[in-house]
């Protein structure tokens, strides 16, 4: 870690896929990482729906996916660069970018696969064309890096919250509501090794689902939740949702989340306004799952 502050630049984009967060923060040796400036920018819609269509499993073709990679990392640069100007900064001088990429798939335990055990995961938005575009030293490719050396690829912000929230003598709990959820246990005064953190379920990934079905595409997430307000629980449905086989996981090695496939349950067509409070209910529900330590 340098002792002189440097300038860094983190892209991230998450399982929405609805648009790029930039955030410009400085680290160094002597202090705890510090936040600069952030600004969102929106992904277009057809990136965005080709994103989508690709993560949910739909049939696509070699050349494809390197286009959309090459198409994405495009949209990355672009977003870096209107940021910097946004920020006032000079590319020059920014030390490094982090891109973190778009999840695709992600299969964090080992499967068979062509007679071996197998873990992958797939991040697009190439960073080569950030690093060319903008003349800023890129690193991404976090996710494959953590799985190659045996983890599950996921979650990832663990060892940023034992930076961050580390503390000597009280033990700390760190919930990420993300499209997946995930917790952090950081006991007092901790070493990296005796933290603990897993992936627990869905967060946002099923909300925004259900409310862009039922409003056919017209809103993205329920805002204030104004839709999950109006209804009220179906009680079978989130009962059925709630035995899903990852929440009854040992929380001492659940397997990472899948992003492609969230639990899912069938009912007797509920209506959009009873339907829409259950995945809210569902995403608090599975934070305090029989797994959970706390």
């Amino acid at each position: 870690m340098p002792k002189k502050p440097l300038l860094l630049l983190g892209l991230m984009s998450g399982t929405s896929a609805d648009a790029i967060e930039v955030a410009l923060a400085t680290v160094s040796a002597n202090s705890p990482p510090k936040l600069i400036n952030h600004t969102t920018r929106p992904l277009p819609k057809a990136l965005r729906a080709e994103i989508l269509r690709i993560a949910e499993g739909a049939p696509a073709s070699a050349a494809q996916i390197s286009q959309l990679n090459f198409r994405l990392g495009h949209a990355f640069a672009e977003a870096a660069l209107a940021a910097l100007r946004q920020f006032r900064v000079s590319p020059k001088r920014v030390a490094l970018i982090g891109s973190h990429g778009q999840t695709i798939f992600h299969q964090g335990r080992p499967v068979p696969f062509l007679g071996h055990p197998t873990a992958s995961t797939l991040q697009i938005g190439e960073p080569a064309i950030i690093a060319a575009r903008t003349g800023i030293t890129t690193i991404a490719d976090f996710r494959p890096a953590d799985i190659a050396v045996g983890g599950q690829g996921a979650p990832l912000v663990p060892f940023a919250d034992y930076l961050l929230y580390r503390h000597p003598k009280l033990g700390r709990v760190s919930l990420n509501l993300g499209g997946i959820a995930n917790i952090t246990v950081i006991p007092a005064n901790a070493k990296p090794s005796q933290v603990l953190a897993f992936d627990t379920g869905p967060a946002n990934m099923l909300i925004d689902a259900l409310v862009s079905h039922f409003t056919h595409g017209r809103q993205h997430f329920d805002k204030n939740a104004r839709l999950a307000r109006k209804g009220r629980s179906l009680p079978v449905l989130l009962n059925a949702l709630l035995r899903d086989p990852y929440l009854r996981q040992p929380f001492q090695n659940p397997p990472a989340a899948n992003t492609t496939a969230p639990p899912t349950s069938r009912s007797s067509s509920p209506s959009p306004q009873n339907t829409a409070p259950i995945p809210t209910i569902f995403s608090a529900a599975s934070r305090s799952s029989p797994r959970s330590p706390l």
